[in-house]
């Protein structure tokens, strides 16, 4: 039997107001506080705070482990997250990121 992998790619708007709010972490550092509101949303996920800030869009593998992130790409006005279960590169001719579409709009 053949295995599929899984991979999702999730925008996240920055500056949205449900960003705006104070996320607690399990080992918070009061340091964090000079992040801005961008770089402390970009901690998070790495941190794994994902799944749970986001659980109703948040992909599972075949083992109903969350999957793990590979990839943030960062614009201006949002970040393009990148999850799968293994470190693949994400076709981007089916991404949903509009700058990468845009861009390859133009090449047909």
């Amino acid at each position: 039997m053949k295995k599929f992998n899984t991979s999702q790619e999730i925008l996240l708007m920055p500056g949205a107001s449900f960003f705006k709010k104070d996320w607690c972490e399990k080992h918070s550092n009061p340091d964090k506080k000079q992040l801005s509101q961008k770089e402390q949303l970009i901690e998070l996920c790495w941190n794994g705070v994902l799944h749970s800030l986001l659980p109703e869009i948040s992909e599972t593998n075949d083992n109903d482990k969350p999957l793990t992130l590979w990839e943030i790409s960062e614009t201006d006005n949002l970040l393009d997250l990148r999850l799968g279960d293994s470190d693949q590169s994400l076709n981007d001719e089916w991404s949903i990121n509009p700058y990468i579409f845009l861009e390859l709009a133009e090449l047909n």
